[in-house]
């Protein structure tokens, strides 16, 4: 036979095998693979393998681990190993998080509501392996692990601006209420150990509460409302490249004063039972709708912005405050209004302008707020008395004195008992 045509038959054989053997092992780790599961009967949720993690009703949430595939160190891959039944039968909705290694691992969440975001760092760790797939997501009698899965959706609806129809495309994420998982790792010299950032981008802002054994870390997540007897959302206007109103010798910006209140006012509510968020609490730009969709999404009992109003003319002076005449979560927005007028007045030492009711297009966050909300125009930044008397540090705790003293009336006069 042609030695260049055994040559080649040998070759080819060769390949076929490596082939082969390539699929075969691919073929193994796919059975392996974790399959979300997405609500469906278990044969979406793993194959092949001998024990399948379940959720079901009056059950136990079952787990797996994969102790040998350390770089992979899964959730749910390997042999089966309960989680704590204690714990797990009183959640309907919770985050698991994954311990690895034999060292003590400490868990600090940063609640960054204002953008439906938590952070969660964790420290101590002996390697630097964590990955989604250590991270599951538990709603009501749903799985979720890894990263989150979605389905693009388009629809029609109308632009705002141009009132034509247009395609949307929304991402539907089922009952996964994680959106997103960005994980990043880092080394401490110090410590000798690592450091894992996990950012999870959430449906809607939470109330968090954290327990642990000795495998996981359990994040459960609860309305606000649920947790909290009193909700506030205090908003400092403007904000980052939104500068606000400027001062005539464009040296006083209206982001700074209404911050520096904000800070002040926060000392004070720091020492009553009241769960507040506050919108920003930096120079940072945040827009208009992430303000009120917070207040929304909280169920706030009352959202509470804080400005200082301006004019083309120098004349104008004193406090207001603006309202939509509406009844939100059953009180009466005007009331919430007189009583700020009120306090603001036996505060500070400015005119007292009164109530303003804004029409239906006026001011954006008062249109969408779907809680009693007022804005505090404390007084004029284009009024040299007016400013001369807010950039003062003094006046400006008299100021949060005035706004916390109509916050603490409005608890006792407005909400209604239980």
């Amino acid at each position: 036979m042609n030695k260049k045509l055994i040559k080649k038959m040998a070759v080819e054989s060769l390949v076929c095998m490596l082939l082969v053997v390539t699929l075969s092992f691919a073929f193994k780790r796919y059975q392996s693979a974790v399959i979300e599961a997405s609500g469906n009967e278990t044969d979406n949720v793993l194959q092949n393998i001998d024990e399948l993690a379940t959720i079901k009703e009056n059950t136990n949430v079952e787990t797996l681990i994969d102790d040998k595939a350390e770089d992979r160190a899964p959730l749910f891959m390997g042999k089966l190993s309960l989680v704590d039944e204690e714990i797990t039968e009183k959640l309907n909705k919770y985050i698991l998080i994954k311990k690895t290694g034999n060292e003590p691992i400490t868990l600090f969440l940063e609640d960054l509501y204002i953008t439906k975001c938590i952070r969660i760092t964790l420290s101590g760790l002996d390697n630097n392996r964590f990955n989604s797939g250590m991270v599951g997501r538990v709603n009501d009698d749903e799985l979720y692990v890894g990263d989150p899965d979605y389905e693009a959706v388009t629809s029609l609806q109308m632009n705002a601006d141009t009132e034509e129809m247009e395609e949307v495309i929304t991402k539907d994420y089922g009952n996964d209420f994680a959106h997103e998982i960005i994980i990043e790792t880092y080394y401490d010299v110090e410590e000798n150990s690592y450091s894992t950032e996990i950012f999870i981008q959430l449906d809607d802002v939470y109330a968090h509460l954290v327990e642990e054994d000795d495998n996981y870390f359990y994040i459960e997540l609860k309305k606000p409302k649920e947790v909290y007897d009193k909700v506030l959302v205090v908003d400092a206007g403007h904000g980052g490249k939104d500068g606000g109103a400027l001062s005539a010798a464009k040296d006083v910006y209206e982001k700074n004063i209404n911050l520096d209140i904000l800070l002040k006012l926060k000392e004070l509510l720091d020492k009553e039972d009241i769960k507040v968020y506050y919108t920003r609490m930096s120079d940072e730009t945040i827009f208009l709708r992430p303000r009120v969709d917070l207040a929304n999404s909280v169920e706030s009992d009352f959202f509470i912005s804080i400005h200082c109003n301006s004019s083309t003319s120098r004349g104008p002076n004193g406090t207001q405050i603006y309202y939509y005449d509406k009844v939100s979560n059953g009180v009466k927005v005007k009331d919430l209004a007189i009583i700020s007028s009120e306090e603001m007045d036996k505060a500070i030492s400015l005119k007292k302008q009164g109530i303003v009711k804004k029409k239906d297009d006026d001011i954006f966050i008062l249109k969408k707020a779907e809680v009693p909300a007022i804005i505090i125009e404390v007084g004029y930044m284009s009024n040299s008395n007016d400013l001369y008397y807010m950039n003062n540090n003094d006046n400006r705790k008299n100021i949060a004195d005035g706004i916390y003293n109509s916050i603490m009336r409005a608890y006792e006069e407005l909400m209604q008992a239980d």
